[in-house]
């Protein structure tokens, strides 16, 4: 797993949070799964417990790369971290998107540079029934939608109203790091040389992101058939608990 405590001094600590997340049951999973409790690329909340336990009499700043994930584990994540009582520090150090932004607003202080990417969308679900059983998933996604646009509307600039919010939302808008600062109260920071790879198409389709900037163009690139057959031996491997 990509969660952990770097850099403490005496006052401060780093925790540094990449990957998908998952809720405590499929995190377990993937740690009995893989050799060593190996959760590489996920990150669930019982990890981030136990993390935040040990520095929680410092300031802390968390940096975060991830386009999101379980919703009911990523509001756990960020209710955990608002209820510290020393001060939280949020860094986007990539990508913060879907579920993650939850865990990014709920910093003292957010920042962003300014080649990094924020966004947000509606939630979404899968269910199998007849019609009135869809109808009550639909509302149910109406209801989580409106918690979450909660936390956007604590950090969200004067001037930005609720209506608003519900409108980048029901987009699914994404932001740099100074487009971001129209709406959120977010600190700008020069670009990174060298922003985190974000993963692949399909990836972002997985997490029901439906589109991205231009920018990030790069990750529609097709693969070639050497990708293909690296990317083949690669899962054949991790099937097998071996690392290629």
């Amino acid at each position: 797993m990509v969660l952990k405590i770097k850099n403490q001094a005496n006052e401060t600590a780093e925790l540094y949070i990449s990957g998908d997340i998952v809720d405590d049951t499929e995190g377990g999973l993937i740690q009995e799964w893989r050799e060593n409790n190996d959760a590489t690329g996920y990150e669930f909340p019982q990890k981030i417990k136990d993390e935040l336990k040990a520095v929680e009499n410092k300031e802390l700043t968390i940096y975060i790369n991830s386009y999101g994930g379980n919703v009911f584990a990523g509001v756990a994540l960020a209710n955990m971290i608002a209820r510290r009582k020393n001060k939280t520090i949020c860094v986007c150090d990539g990508i913060v998107a879907s579920i993650a932004t939850q865990i990014f607003f709920c910093g003292d202080v957010c920042k962003i540079p300014s080649n990094c990417y924020l966004m947000i969308h509606k939630p979404e679900g899968c269910e199998f029934g007849n019609a009135d059983d869809l109808r009550k998933v639909a509302d149910t996604l109406d209801t989580i939608q409106k918690g979450l646009e909660t936390t956007y509307q604590k950090k969200a600039k004067d001037g930005i109203t609720a209506e608003k919010i519900s409108e980048l939302v029901n987009t699914e808008t994404w932001f740099t790091g100074e487009e971001a600062a129209e709406y959120f109260d977010v600190e700008v920071l020069e670009p990174l040389k060298v922003v985190n790879c974000i993963g692949s198409a399909e990836k972002l389709k997985q997490r029901g992101i439906r589109s991205y900037p231009s920018a990030l163009s790069f990750i529609r690139k097709p693969l070639n058939e050497a990708e293909q057959q690296y990317k083949i031996k690669a899962a054949i491997a991790r099937a097998k608990g071996a690392l290629l």
